[in-house]
Parts: structure tokens; C-alpha cells; sequence
């Protein structure tokens, strides 16, 4: 999916404060409940103190670091030239006044130039007032470094009416005149301290129970009690909780191991979707972080992830297209404005914690019609988990309450119960549908959370905020989606989706958009925070600039963390950051699959054509020989008429139809694109080398080796010939009985055993009947290619068939004529066996039995023959109410 524009009592001298103590647990980047200054949009009405000349919020400082501490900007000071003793000070009124009781730790960020190596002392005075009361924490800094500072407020007792919060600096040795500049960010207040006494090392859960285990650093026995928190809930002290399990625990050498289980099921409702905290039972203090379910035991489905045949992928939108193309991987969009309704008409049911969810029945067939057909074929199915806002009760729930209305994509929202149970409800169903063993509706095992998410104003639009809040909420309905797959399949992947910006971003407004690094960084420590689970990478490494698809004379892209970009001309260098030990799950790296990039075409004239075949080369193989990539997916499968102007599809549009994705015509990289990863690799990539510039691609593509190509056997072309008669004697399906296993496939509406049919010559070609096949299919519209799109029946052998000593398949076919515009008739045989294909194509006559035989002797793979696929279409892409028929199916002599 993609847009052009990617875009304190009286004084008490000193409060407790809570800096990092060396031994103790970091807590997550504190999001702030209460934000009072992040300097993005201004100075947050901070106002000039004491020996202050000014006050702004700037992009960068002559001090280190220079940088803002989070976003893109900070609060920086100017002052008098005053000894550096004396302090200067900035202030903030609050009316009416704030009450932090239940956030009651106040952090914020701070800076200051340094001196001179003889002078690098440095403090922050921090105070808080409630009208006269005062309430002072003053705290060492260094110089030219952000320092994160806390200030505990929970022992005071005018915490919740706090009329103004003083902020002063000063060194404490420099008496001489300065006028040094001092710099601020990130002030808030937050219900989680900077640190903990203790940790929790894993919350598990199994099928009856739910156990946190962990440390708590403390000299004496301690009584703790494990509570339950919703996913949207905040720890509160002030607030009374029913305790899980309470259990007294006993230090050794100064650490007390505890371990706290609580029952899976409260009534009917599963519990592994909560985040749990331990307390101190008698301080009512947290001991560690909050932390969700990261080890789930009782999965229902355990079997291997599935192995594909080539990382080439695509976005589909032509399921019987993907198949001829002979791609591994297909990406999906699930949009969840789509997927629920509030009654049960015409709708799957699905139980989910004690209540009943409706799907809508003709949303799901759709979906159940796209992933069979695809993983049916081998292909690994990703989906991508996105919500629109559309009219709708159960929508309204599904939208982030501060969507802004600009995303072209909502937020997901889990910010409340109901935004959570259907959130919840529609991955789980997801999950439970598409993940069973049986594959009964087709499966698919990667699931991606939303779109681009560092550019979230535009692509998963959650209104104006702060990094350290848009990760915490983010990663919330991540982890609900991960908890939901898991549940369900052991060896299920989900994803984070971000777009090309590692080191910048799409804009300048760090409440809207952020960048990809610091974003990933940020999602990375809250979800170690929180309990570790596999979270996988999906990445848009498209080229800087959309309309040009010369990615390898990219400027922005620098072989380092630092690049604004990454895309495929540095692609090592996501690769390579995130092999760095912070970032591992059980010492292996991140998994990333390549989910969406495409190249523009311009004018697609065939020079331009060209060009955009060569970018899909030059980025495929680099992708491929890098390493560390699962999958690489195209976008997009057709030009689409309303994509700003680019011309990213394997196939140009047909302008006169009545969708702006019509197919109408292969372009130059379709051939490129179907032979890439197949043993004509070489010759079908040697046209790009002199407009990239190159004789060799090793020049430009590491570790490039040609032997290493051909990672899929394409079709072997069979011989699919008329013939006078025919008279098959193994595997026959003559439809007398039933329809013997045949189920329809691709863009077939349903298929019937008949008497009769309306097209001539009207009876079975053998016996009373046949199997006709409806075509009349909504789904096969202009953007599906009318009927030129092909509509298919298959057969599944439970076990294989041999057809050594019957190697003729056999079969007749008959079909309604008249097609608006149809000059050909077609008919396609794939045999398969496993990977291994033979396909034979023909043209035939309507309304007349056509006898067909394609003789599979000179196959290698004749005697274990598991799958059988007749496809039927035409030369025109109008839209057209038919029906097929066979017959007489099965291998002979």
C-alpha cells in the first residue's frame, strides 16, 4: 500500500528520587500518562525562571548529544552570563492543578553543555509545589549527555493537587560568568518507575495454569502477591485488586526466587492475554516490570513450519496468475472492517472466551477461496492484519480512539475491553481457521500487524503521539495478535510492518511519524521489558524515490546505521543490526520477509519497462544472496489506477474497465519475474546488466553465484492433444455417483453432478452423468481478468496414483459458448506430484464434447501422482454467466 507523498509539606531539601541503580532491573522507556513537555509543537507553555534569556524548542544543539532525546525536537534554554554556580530555571503552572496519585513518578530527560574537563559537575533541581508546599529533588547530571532522571511522589501528600513544576540548573563548581545553554525533554509523569528490585524472568502458560517466575532483590522474607491487569490497564496503587495467588518467598544471599500460579480459565474466559505484575504485599509497590504470557505450551496445532520452494513472492491479487508465475509466497490483506457483523445471518459463528462472534460468510469465502487455492499450491500465505474505518457499530469498536481521520490505514484499538475482544476475537478466528492441520480451508502461517507503522499518520493512523506511547500501544495489539496465533499454532510468525525510513522518516513531525530505527529500538526494549516472545520483521525496502526505480543510484542509502534509508542497495545493513545481542530471541536474529516493494514503470513504454525489470533483478538477487531473508513479495500484481500515478504491477492496467486494477497486458518484467529463481535465470536477467551499468552482476550484487539460481523447477510442458476417443481405465471419475473428490478451485463458483445442462449438445459425453462446473462467479470481475481468468476444478489423491503402466491422462470437457469477445476457448491439465508439475495446454470447441489425452510416459514423476487441476478460460476479459462440464476423467493406455 503506498502513497506518493511517504511521508511536593513544607521544603523537603531532597525527594526520593529513583535513578538507575547498578543490580536493578530497567523498566521499559517510560510512556507518560501525564506529558508536559515534549517540545514537539512548541515550548508546552513552560515559562522563563530565574537568570533565563530564553526558551525554544529546537532540532539540534551544539552540545552533545545534539540530538532531541526522543522526536524531533527538545526544550532548550538560554541564560544570563551569571557564575555557573547559580542556578537558572525555567517553570510550568498547571490549571487546574494536576493529581498524579495514581502516575505518581515523574520522569523526564536532561542536558546541559559541559565546561572544561576540570569543571563536569553539573545538577538538576527539580520542584514540585502545591500552592506553598513544596516538595525538591535535586540530581546529579553530566555534561553534553541526556540523563534520565525520576522523582518518586508517592510519599507526598499533595501529589495530587500540583500547581506548578520548577526545573533549575547549575554547575556546582564553575563560579566564573556562563552562559551555557540547557537543554530538556520528554517530562511526564508515569504509573512505572525508571527500575525494579526485582524481575520477572517468564510468565507460562499451560493448559490449566499460568505461572510467573522471577527474582526479587531484598534482605528479608517478603510476601507477594500476583495481580492481573487487562492488556489496557496501568497498574494503579491507589486502586484495590483481588491477588491472583499470594505467597510469602524467602531471600538468599540478599535474592528471593518466587514463582506465583494462577488458574488459565476464569469461568470461560482465557487469561493469556493478560499482563500480570507482582507487588510487594505490604508497600503495595510494583517488583518488577509488567509482564504478559511469553511461553504458551498448550498450542492446538505443533506440526513444522512449512518450507518454501523459492523466496519469490507477491501480493496477489490473480490467484490462478500467481500459480503460472510460480511464486512461494503470497501476502494478503485481512481488512477487519470487513470481517465482523452484529447478527447471525449469514455469518460464521466463533465462540471466544464464553461469547459468540459473527463473521460475515461471504467476507470469509473470499478469503477461504484465496488462501486454499494458494496454499493448495505450496505457497506460504502472509496476512495482512489491517483495519480501514468504515461505517459499523462493531468497526467504531475496532478504530483507535484517536485516529486522526489523514491514515489511509486506523490504528488498531486496544485501549479498551471492547476494542480488545474483537481484536482478540478476529485473530483468533483467523488464527483457529487458517492454521489447522487438515487444511480445510487453506492455510496460512504468517501474520503481519498492521502497515508501516513508523509512518503511522499516514498507514496506521493512531492520531498525534509520542514515540515511547505509539510503541506501548502498538505493541499491545501485537502481542494480543502473537498470543492469538500461538494459541492455536505453535510455529506461527507475526510481524512488525515498517517502510524504507531507518534513520529518517516520512516527516518532520515526530507526534506522526518516526524513525524506523528509533521505532524498532523502542519496540525491541518494551517487548524484552514485558516478556521476550519471537517477534519477526516485515520490511518495504522500497527505492528512495517511488517513481524511479534506479534503486542502485540511491543518495540516502548508506552502508551504516545512520542511513535514512534502507533498501535494497544496503539491505545488510538490517541484516546486520539486528545481530546485535540485545535484539536476539534464544541467540538467533529476527526473522525478516521482504513484504512489500515494487519498482515504478514510468510511461511503460517498453524501454521504461525494462528499467523496472531491471530494479526487480538487481533487488532480487541481492535480496537472495544476502542471507537472512525469508521471502521477497511484490507489489503490485497490476497497475493500479489509483496509486498516485505509479505503475508498479507485473501486468498494465486496462483503463476501460470498471475497476482501476483491471489486468490487461504482461509487461517486460512479468517473463523476468516467472524465470528468476529457475535454471533460466542468467539469460532472463542479461538485459538488465547495461542499464544498471554493469558486465558482471558479482560487481554489484555480493556473493552472487549463478549455480545457486534455480531454486524452483518450473512446469514440465506437456503435450495436451484432441483426440477421436477415449477410454481411461485408472482413477476414472465418471460422476455417476458422486463428484468423486472434485472440488473447485481458482475462480469456479460450484460444481454439481447433472443429467443435463443448458449448452449443446446437452447430455453426459459417458453413462447418465457429468460434472458441470458454474462459473457465474462475482468473483471473476474485471480486476480477476472477466473470463480470461481461469476457473478450475481439483482432485486431491489421499494417496498417490501410479500412472507408469496407464500413462495417457484422459478426460472430456464441454462448455457454454457465445463468450462477449472470445475468439478461443481454453482448457490447462497441471499434474502434480509434490513440487512436480507437468502441464498441458489446448484450445476447444463449446457446446460440443471435446476428448483431450496428454500422455505423462516421459515424466519422472508419473508413478506418484498426487493432484490433478483442470483449468478452462478464454481469450476475452469480458464478464460472463457460464458453465463447463467434464467428464470421464482418469489415466489409460
Amino acid at each position: 500500500m503506498k502513497i506518493v507523498n511517504r511521508w511536593m509539606v513544607a521544603l523537603i531539601c531532597l525527594a526520593v528520587f529513583v535513578p538507575f541503580i547498578p543490580g536493578s532491573v530497567p523498566a521499559a522507556a517510560a510512556v507518560l500518562e501525564t506529558d508536559i513537555g515534549n517540545f514537539e509543537t512548541g515550548t508546552d507553555n513552560w515559562q522563563w525562571g530565574s537568570n533565563v534569556t530564553g526558551l525554544s524548542h529546537v532540532t539540534s544543539s551544539l552540545n552533545g548529544p545534539t540530538t532531541p532525546y526522543a522526536g524531533n525536537r527538545m526544550g532548550e534554554l538560554s541564560t544570563a552570563a551569571i557564575p555557573g554556580t547559580t542556578w537558572r530555571a525555567i517553570y510550568k503552572n498547571f490549571s487546574p492543578a494536576l493529581n498524579v496519585s495514581a502516575t505518581h513518578y515523574f520522569h523526564g530527560a536532561f542536558n546541559t553543555y559541559g565546561i572544561d574537563a576540570t569543571h563536569t559537575q553539573f545538577e538538576v533541581r527539580i520542584t514540585f509545589y502545591s500552592n506553598s508546599q513544596t516538595l525538591v529533588s535535586t540530581q546529579s547530571i553530566a555534561g553534553n549527555q541526556w540523563n534520565e532522571l525520576s522523582v518518586d511522589l508517592s510519599g507526598w501528600s499533595y501529589r495530587n493537587n500540583i500547581t506548578k513544576i520548577e526545573v533549575a540548573y547549575r554547575s556546582v563548581t564553575y563560579s566564573t560568568n556562563w552562559t551555557g545553554k540547557h537543554q530538556l525533554d520528554n517530562i511526564g509523569f508515569s504509573a512505572y518507575p525508571p527500575s525494579y528490585p526485582g524481575a520477572v524472568s517468564q510468565v507460562s502458560a499451560g493448559s490449566s495454569q499460568i505461572t510467573a517466575q522471577g527474582t526479587y532483590t531484598t534482605a528479608s522474607s517478603a510476601q507477594l502477591d500476583l495481580i492481573e491487569l487487562q492488556p489496557y490497564e496501568k497498574y494503579d496503587i491507589t486502586a484495590t485488586y483481588t491477588a491472583q495467588a499470594t505467597q510469602t518467598f524467602s531471600p538468599s544471599g540478599g535474592v528471593a526466587s518466587f514463582a506465583l500460579s494462577t488458574p488459565r480459565y476464569a469461568s470461560s474466559r482465557d487469561k493469556v492475554y493478560s499482563k500480570f505484575v507482582v507487588v510487594d504485599h505490604a508497600t503495595k509497590k510494583l517488583i518488577a516490570s509488567p509482564a504478559y504470557v511469553s511461553q504458551l505450551t498448550a498450542s492446538v496445532n505443533t506440526y513444522d513450519f512449512p518450507t518454501a520452494r523459492t523466496m519469490k513472492g507477491l501480493q496477489v491479487q490473480n490467484v490462478d496468475d500467481a500459480q503460472k508465475l510460480g511464486i512461494g509466497h503470497a501476502a494478503l490483506n485481512v481488512s477487519f472492517n470487513e470481517l465482523f457483523q452484529t447478527d447471525p445471518t449469514n455469518a460464521i459463528p466463533f465462540v471466544m472466551d464464553g461469547a459468540t462472534y459473527y463473521l460475515r460468510q461471504d467476507y470469509v469465502n473470499r478469503l477461504d477461496h484465496d488462501i486454499k487455492t494458494l496454499s493448495d499450491d505450496d505457497v506460504i500465505v502472509t496476512l495482512i492484519l489491517i483495519m480501514y474505518n468504515r461505517p459499523g457499530s462493531i468497526n467504531a469498536l475496532l478504530v483507535h480512539p484517536d485516529y486522526s481521520g489523514n491514515g489511509t490505514v486506523a490504528a488498531i484499538n486496544a485501549t479498551n475491553a471492547d476494542g480488545v475482544r474483537y481484536w482478540k476475537a478476529g485473530v483468533e478466528f483467523l488464527a483457529s481457521r487458517y492454521t489447522r492441520s487438515d487444511e480445510l480451508y487453506g492455510r496460512a502461517v504468517n501474520y503481519i500487524v498492521g502497515n508501516e507503522v513508523n509512518s503511522q499518520y499516514y498507514w496506521y493512523d493512531m492520531g498525534n503521539k509520542a514515540l515511547q506511547d505509539f510503541v506501548e500501544q502498538y505493541a499491545r495489539a501485537y502481542r494480543i495478535a502473537e498470543t492469538a496465533v500461538k494459541k492455536y499454532y505453535s510455529n506461527g510468525r507475526t510481524y512488525i510492518s515498517l517502510d524504507h525510513f531507518w534513520n529518517g522518516s516520512a516527516g518532520t513531525d515526530a507526534l506522526k511519524t518516526y524513525k524506523g530505527k528509533a521505532l524498532m529500538d523502542e519496540f525491541n526494549k518494551r517487548i524484552t521489558a514485558e516478556g521476550n516472545i519471537p517477534w519477526n520483521i516485515a520490511y518495504h525496502p522500497y527505492p528512495e524515490d517511488l517513481f524511479d526505480p534506479t534503486i542502485w543510484n540511491d543518495t540516502t542509502v548508506t552502508n551504516d546505521a545512520n542511513s535514512v534509508r534502507i533498501n535494497f542497495k544496503n539491505l545488510q545493513v538490517l541484516t546486520n543490526y539486528i545481530g546485535a545481542s540485545n535484539y536476539l530471541y534464544n541467540g538467533n536474529k529476527r526473522r525478516i520477509i521482504l513484504s512489500e516493494q515494487g519498482f515504478h514503470s514510468l510511461s511503460n513504454s517498453l524501454a521504461d519497462q525494462k528499467t523496472q525489470a531491471a530494479a526487480y533483478a538487481y533487488s532480487y538477487y541481492k535480496a537472495k544472496f544476502l542471507g537472512g531473508i525469508d521471502s521477497f513479495i511484490l507489489h503490485r500484481h497490476v497497475d493500479h489506477g489509483e496509486e498516485g500515478g505509479l505503475n508498479l504491477g507485473l501486468w498494465t492496467r486496462d483503463a476501460a474497465k470498471s475497476v482501476p486494477y483491471a489486468p490487461q497486458d504482461p509487461k517486460y518484467i512479468y517473463d523476468v519475474f516467472q524465470k528468476i529463481d529457475t535454471s533460466e535465470s542468467v539469460a532472463v536477467t542479461e538485459f538488465a546488466k547495461p542499464i544498471i551499468g554493469i558486465t558482471n552482476w558479482s560487481s554489484v550484487i555480493p556473493g552472487y553465484d549463478s549455480s545457486q539460481l534455480a531454486d524452483r523447477t518450473p512446469p514440465v510442458v506437456g503435450s495436451l492433444s484432441s483426440v477421436s476417443s477415449i477410454a481411461p481405465t485408472v482413477g476414472v471419475s465418471g460422476f455417476e455417483t458422486s463428484t468423486d473428490g472434485w472440488a473447485i478451485s481458482e475462480y469456479s463458483q460450484s460444481a454439481a453432478e447433472v443429467t443435463s445442462f443448458a449448452n449443446g449438445p446437452g447430455t453426459p459425453y459417458a453413462g447418465s452423468k457429468a460434472l458441470e462446473v458454474n462459473i457465474n462467479n462475482s468473483l471473476t470481475g474485471d480486476g480477476e481478468g472477466g473470463a480470461r481468468a481461469e476457473k478450475g476444478i481439483t482432485k486431491v489423491f489421499s494417496s498417490p496414483i501410479s500412472a507408469a503402466s496407464v500413462p495417457k491422462f484422459q478426460f472430456a470437457i464441454d462448455s457454454y459458448g457465445a463468450c462477449p469477445n472470445a475468439t478461443q476457448y481454453n482448457v490447462t491439465v497441471r499434474i502434480y506430484s509434490g513440487i512436480n508439475i507437468i502441464e498441458g495446454k489446448a484450445q476447444m470447441t463449446p457446446n460440443t464434447w471435446n476428448k483431450f489425452s496428454m500422455d505423462v510416459s516421459g515424466w519422472a514423476y508419473k508413478g506418484s501422482i498426487d493432484k490433478i487441476k483442470i483449468w478452462f478460460s478464454t481469450n476475452s476479459t469480458s464478464l460472463w454467466d457460464a458453465r463447463y462440464q467434464v467428464d470421464q476423467i482418469g489415466f489409460g493406455a
